[in-house]
C-alpha cells in the first residue's frame, strides 16, 4: 500500500465533514450577496486586485531570476 505523500493531509474525495462545510461556506456566501451585494462585490473586486498583485510581483521575481 502506498504511503500518503504528505502525512496528517486529507484523502482525495473529501468525507461527509468536507462536503458539510463546503455546503455552509456556499451558504454564508450566498446570504451575503443576498444581504449586501455592493460589499459583497467590493469584496471581490479587492480579492481579485491582491490576486493581480500577487501575480505580476511573481512574474517580475521570475523575470529577474532567469
Amino acid at each position: 500500500m502506498a504511503k500518503n505523500a504528505i502525512p496528517g493531509a486529507p484523502k482525495a474525495g473529501g468525507g461527509p465533514l468536507s462536503k458539510l462545510i463546503g455546503a455552509l461556506f456556499l451558504f454564508a456566501a450566498l446570504a451575503t450577496v443576498i444581504q449586501s451585494p455592493v460589499a459583497a462585490a467590493h469584496f471581490v473586486t479587492s480579492v481579485a486586485a491582491g490576486v493581480g498583485s500577487a501575480g505580476e510581483s511573481l512574474m517580475t521575481f521570475f523575470g529577474e531570476v532567469s
